[in-house]
């Protein structure tokens, strides 16, 4: 199955709850965060950066709220290996409320590049994680932290942990 053709699939499976929800009852963030993957067989590590657009969807009042989250992410391996990048849309549900923290837990898709020196595959792969985090309000409103895990892999590559920590700032 092509990468495109989950991408679709997943957005499409969000459209329900989105749906379901006020359009006016949205969050928007921009989503700034540093990565750090571990791969499980081999036992390399790749550190890199991205940037998402998170929406959360529903209002703050609601039992559950569902966020869908289109992202680009780089990361290169350590001691100079290949890079990779991941053009990706993460769908997660959290709580609603106002609390300062909140966890979330979800899924991801998407479409991978090998680039670089030592390139490991042509054109695009597929890939999905399952990711679990917690959001920290610093200023209500404006400013967010995030730390996540991620499991996954890409499509004939090796199982990764990743772990994400950045900013949200509200659009």
């Amino acid at each position: 199955m092509q990468a495109r053709t989950v991408v679709f699939l997943i957005s499409a499976a969000a459209i329900p709850a989105i749906a379901a929800s006020p359009l006016a009852a949205q969050q928007s963030q921009l989503d700034v965060h540093g990565d750090y993957s571990h791969a499980v067989s081999s036992g390399t590590n790749s550190w890199g950066a991205g940037v998402a657009l998170p929406v959360t969807w529903g209002a703050k009042s609601s039992p559950v709220r569902v966020a869908t989250s289109p992202g680009f992410d780089w990361t290169r391996e350590s001691g100079g290996g290949p890079s990779q990048e991941s053009l990706g849309l993460d769908v997660t549900a959290q709580p609603g409320g106002n609390s300062t923290v909140t966890p979330y837990a979800g899924g991801s898709a998407s479409a991978n590049w090998s680039t670089g020196t030592g390139k490991q595959w042509e054109g695009s792969r597929l890939g999905l994680e399952a990711l679990a985090g917690a959001q920290i309000t610093l200023r209500p409103d404006k400013l967010s932290a995030k730390l996540e895990e991620r499991y996954g892999y890409v499509s004939h590559n090796d199982h990764m942990w990743t772990t994400r920590a950045g900013l949200l700032f509200s659009l």
